[in-house]
């Protein structure tokens, strides 16, 4: 018996051991199956939506950028209107077409013509963007600025630019991209001889009616230079077009400006139309395309038409991401412990790339923002110049009557010493009342020169909150009286107080704060506190309104995000610009107060320098 149990329990161990392992191997199998196919699927759940929050990101990104890119346009443009406004607006520019126009004379004809080129040229001077400036009165006399004159002999009514301003039937007109047939603009336009025209009617203070027609030839290369400096990744392109989807800009080919697009490209210019600024999902020649536009209506009241498009495909995206979950399905067929330990590392050095790709761009975007307001702040310069300008040339007028008298009296007997020093003293009170002039222009181009420098390149040196104050009054001085606005500076600390630091970048933050708060009165006149006040060890500078006030919803979510109560106008990059600068370069803080409807504080505190 035992012999027997002996043999049947050793013969039946191997039967056993072996069904043991099948088992365990089909368990194992199962359960490795199991967790493969469930790491497949919850992987392509997450990589799709990993792609969709790329994508979402992107698309964000895409947004601000045109829209930054829009404004940057918008100021160029705008400061182009201000210099035709200006010289449309010459009363001695308009005096001498109107009489160009009725004169018979070919001798007075030639001296108008002469003088009209002068004060052309004066207004083109040191303008490298402007190919030339033209007057084409209504008798059609072709004057330009520059060196070379126009050809006679060509009939000045079948130029371009003037047959497409006289079918507009408009005062003002922009005339998009196009190469001019005219010898001259051409010549100085540049390699293509493309300009961007800007037509205003010429109007003397006694007519209602149009004696001619000032044109302003802007060069396509800097329109380009602009374009071409932005950097949209992912294999992006962007292309600036009008209502009937004509380039207005094609950096890829510049030969195209002008022309229509003849690919899917310009099938979504309806669209764009209905919806005049957004993103949308688009296919173009076969491919899935993120297409992203901003579009301009007008600049300051003259119909424009034109839109940003920025074009990315979907596959440039979001490839790098699809390749990244190719990877880890075959690697999750080789083991799922390296599966799990290579789909988190994957995922992390993604997420750091989308950061840092975000990261460049937000740093783009808040330089861009910068250059902008410079552009809108250099646009106050000559209002600033006007009036000291005005004086220095009535007192020099004045100097000169006085050195003429004194001259022819030089030799006139009955002039006696006594007439002598008066005239003398009359000439040094004039340049006593020229003086202050020439000091308040000084200051303003040091505050102005200050503001050009990159706020990127940072250095360390310290100033005074009476030099920080001198800067943001001459800086906003402009903006302040155009809306009625009166900043009042409350100095409760000493002038001497010292604060480490580049000045400029805190007279970008102060200049953007004023500005919010101007802006805060809705065009109604109004009054703005600046209060520098020492508290222990620190600054505390406010800057502080009476205006509309901030939502409570919009105000939790300030300085932690990019946010703005402007609507459309805005793109929250200021606010969260300024904060980002005084915490990163000041190592200071900022804070909001507010209430709606009755105003808003924001308080800046900053570590003063240690003696």
């Amino acid at each position: 018996m035992v012999k027997f149990k002996g043999r049947k329990t050793i013969g039946y161990l191997p039967d056993i051991n072996e069904k043991k392992i099948q088992v365990a191997w089909q368990l194992n199998f199962s359960i490795v199956m199991i967790v493969i196919l469930s790491i497949t699927v919850v992987g392509f759940i997450s990589f799709r939506m990993i792609s969709q929050s790329i994508l979402n990101n992107t698309k964000q990104s895409a947004i601000q950028l045109v829209k930054q890119t829009s404004k940057n346009v918008e100021t160029i443009l705008g400061n182009l209107d201000d210099l035709a406004l200006t010289i449309s607006r010459d009363n001695d520019l308009s005096e001498l077409v109107a009489q160009l126009n009725s004169t018979k004379d070919e001798h007075e004809k030639a001296d108008c013509i002469r003088k009209i080129e002068n004060i052309l040229n004066n207004y083109a001077v040191n303008r490298s963007d402007i190919a030339d400036i033209v007057v084409v009165t209504n008798s059609m006399e072709y004057i330009t600025s520059g060196q070379q004159r126009p050809n006679i002999l060509k009939d000045v009514s079948t130029y371009h630019v003037v047959q497409l301003a006289k079918n507009s039937g408009k005062k003002s007109a922009w005339i998009g991209t196009y190469t001019s047939d005219s010898d001259t603009t051409f010549a100085s336009a540049g390699a293509y001889g493309q300009v961007v025209s800007l037509v205003k009617g010429i109007y003397t203070p006694t007519s209602l009616s149009s004696h001619g027609m000032l044109i302003i030839n802007y060069k396509e290369s800097c329109l380009f230079d602009l374009i071409s400096s932005i950097k949209v990744g992912n294999g992006g392109k962007i292309y600036m077009v009008n209502s009937s989807g004509n380039f207005i800009m094609n950096q890829y080919n510049r030969a195209l400006n002008e022309d229509f697009s003849q690919t899917d490209f310009a099938n979504f210019i309806n669209d764009a139309i209905i919806q005049e600024n957004g993103s949308i999902m688009k296919k173009i020649e076969g491919k899935e395309h993120l297409v992203t536009f901003c579009n301009i209506k007008e600049v300051k009241g003259t119909v424009l038409g034109w839109r940003i498009i920025l074009l990315k495909p979907v596959a440039s995206i979001t490839s790098a991401i699809t390749n990244v979950g190719t990877k880890i399905f075959y690697l999750g067929l080789i083991g799922v412990t390296f599966g799990f330990i290579f789909s988190i590392l994957l995922v992390r050095r993604y997420s750091f790339s989308v950061d840092k790709e975000y990261s460049e761009k937000h740093s783009i975007m808040m330089e861009q923002e910068r250059l902008a307001s410079l552009g809108q702040l250099i646009g106050g310069i000559a209002h600033n110049f006007k009036t000291p300008i005005m004086s220095i040339s009535g007192g020099l007028e004045a100097l000169k009557d006085l050195a003429s008298e004194y001259d022819s009296s030089i030799d006139d007997a009955s002039v006696t010493d006594k007439d002598h020093h008066e005239i003398a003293e009359e000439m040094r009170e004039w340049v006593k009342k020229i003086r202050p002039y020439c000091s308040y222009m000084s200051d303003i181009i040091s505050a102005v020169k200050g503001q050009a420098v990159n706020c990127n390149e940072s250095s360390v040196e310290s100033f005074t909150v009476s030099d920080l104050a001198k800067r943001v009054q001459i800086l906003m001085n402009h903006e302040l009286k155009k809306y009625q606005c009166h900043l009042e500076t409350d100095m409760r600390t000493s002038e001497l107080t010292e604060i480490k630091g580049e000045i400029n970048n805190l007279v970008q933050v102060l200049n953007n704060l004023v500005s919010n708060s101007i802006e805060a009165y809705n065009g109604v006149p109004g009054k703005i506190d600046l209060v520098f006040d020492k508290k222990m060890s620190n600054l505390e500078i406010t800057v502080r309104d009476f205006g509309s006030g901030i939502p409570e919803k919009v105000k939790n979510k300030l300085l932690k995000e990019m946010i703005t109560t402007k609507g459309e106008k805005g793109t929250g990059i200021g606010l969260y610009m300024s904060y980002s600068t005084i915490k990163g370069k000041f190592a200071g803080t900022m804070s909001v107060e507010s209430e709606e409807g009755k105003g808003t504080s924001i308080i800046i505190t900053i570590p003063l320098k240690k003696k």
